[in-house]
C-alpha cells in the first residue's frame, strides 16, 4: 500500500478520515499495520492491501459470496471464465476491449473498479492510463485482490495502482472521489442492487461515467429454448436487466447485451440529480397550466357537468381552463374575507 493512498481513504462507515499505526513499510510501501478512524474502527492492512470488511457487517449473501470467491480465486475461477468465452464463441479480447473503450477513459483519469477478481479487465484499464492516471482495484474477496495484485505487478503498467478489500455497498472513499467506475461481473450478488448502484455513483464525479455488467439473457429471449439451455447451466443467467435500480441522477444511459445476448452493460453519466425541468412553464392551449400547477395544484373531482361548464365559461372569456378555474376558486375562497367590516 502506497503511504499516500491514505489520504485517499474514508471509513466506510462513518465516512470519517483515517491514520495508519502500527506500520510495517518495505521498499517504500506499507505492507502491514491498520487504518483507524477518527470515531475508532479499526482496518488491517495485510500483505499491502487493507481490508475493510468486517463479518459482523457483511450481509449474509456478502458473506456467502465471499466465501465462495475465495474458494475459486486460484484456477478454479479464470478457468471458468476461458470456458464461457469458448461456449459463446466470443473473443475475450475483443470484449473486454469494447467494454473498456465504453468509459472514454483519458491518461490522467482517475479509476476505480469494483470487483476486479483476477484483474482480466484490470489489465485492460491500466494499459488505458499513462503515468499520471490513478486505477483502485477494489474486491470483496482477499483472495481475489491478492491474485489481482500479482497479475498487475506481472503487467508492469505505468499508472499508480491501489488495492482494497471492501463491501461494494460501503466502498472507503469520499464522495467524487474518481472520474469512473468500471464494474464487470458481480453486481447481481450486490444483494440490495439500488444501494449498490447508488454506491457506485457516489465515488464519481458530477460528469463522469459509471459502468455496470453482469449476467441476464436479454429480454428478447427469455422464456425462449436458448434462455431454458443456458439457465439450466447457470441459474445466474435468469436475472432480469437492473435497469430500474440506477439512480435519478444518471444521464445518458445505454444498454446493450454481449457475450451471447447473456450479459447486459449498463454505462451511464452522472448528473446532479434528477434530470432538470421548468416547472413553471405555461402550456399553449386550450387546458393552460404548468407542470406544477397540474401535479401539485390537484383538486378534488366535480361531476361531469359542472365540467363542461367550466369549459365553456372559460371558452366564452377567451382563457385557458386552467386560468379561469384558478381565479373562479380563489375569487370564492377569498369572498368571505372581502365581505367582513
Amino acid at each position: 500500500m502506497r503511504p499516500e493512498a491514505v489520504s485517499l481513504l474514508r471509513c466506510p462507515r462513518t465516512g470519517g478520515h483515517l491514520r495508519v499505526t502500527d506500520r510495517v513499510v518495505a521498499e517504500g510501501r506499507i505492507v502491514s499495520g491498520a487504518l483507524v478512524s477518527e470515531s475508532g474502527q479499526s482496518y488491517p492492512i495485510r500483505n499491502g492491501i487493507p481490508d475493510f470488511t468486517d463479518s459482523t457487517a457483511l450481509t449474509d449473501h456478502e458473506r456467502q459470496t465471499r466465501t465462495e470467491y475465495e474458494r475459486v480465486a486460484e484456477g478454479i475461477y479464470d478457468t471458468a471464465v476461458d470456458w464461457q468465452f469458448a461456449a459463446f464463441q466470443e473473443d475475450e479480447h475483443t470484449v473486454r476491449e469494447a467494454m473498456v473503450d465504453l468509459l472514454c477513459l483519458t491518461p490522467s483519469a482517475r479509476v476505480l473498479e469494483v470487483g476486479s477478481g483476477t484483474g482480466r479487465d484490470s489489465v485492460r484499464l491500466a494499459r488505458r492510463l499513462g503515468a499520471e492516471g490513478l486505477l483502485h482495484l477494489q474486491d470483496l474477496s482477499p483472495a481475489m485482490a491478492a491474485v489481482c495484485a500479482r497479475r498487475m505487478a506481472r503487467e508492469g503498467v505505468s499508472c499508480t495502482l491501489d488495492y482494497s478489500v471492501s463491501s461494494a455497498l460501503e466502498l472507503p472513499f469520499p464522495d467524487e472521489a474518481f472520474d469512473a467506475v468500471f464494474h464487470f461481473g458481480g453486481f447481481n450478488q450486490f444483494g440490495d442492487l439500488r444501494r449498490g448502484a447508488a454506491e457506485l455513483t457516489r465515488v464519481v464525479r458530477r460528469g463522469g461515467r459509471v459502468l455496470i455488467g453482469d449476467e441476464a439473457v436479454a429480454p428478447w429471449l427469455k422464456g425462449s429454448e436458448f434462455d431454458h439451455v443456458v439457465t439450466t447451466n447457470n441459474p445466474l443467467f435468469s436475472a432480469d436487466t437492473p435497469l430500474d435500480v440506477l439512480p435519478a441522477c444518471a444521464r445518458d444511459v445505454t444498454c446493450r447485451w454481449i457475450i451471447g445476448n447473456c450479459f447486459y452493460v449498463i454505462v451511464f453519466d452522472r448528473g446532479d440529480g434528477p434530470p432538470p425541468l421548468d416547472l413553471d412553464l405555461p402550456h399553449q392551449g386550450w387546458r393552460g397550466g404548468t407542470m406544477r400547477s397540474r401535479y401539485y395544484g390537484r383538486l378534488e373531482g366535480v361531476t361531469v357537468d359542472a365540467k363542461a361548464l367550466a369549459h365553456e365559461a372559460a371558452a366564452r372569456e377567451g382563457l385557458s381552463v386552467h386560468a379561469w378555474l384558478d381565479r373562479v376558486v380563489r375569487d370564492a375562497a377569498t369572498a368571505g374575507d372581502r365581505s367582513k367590516p
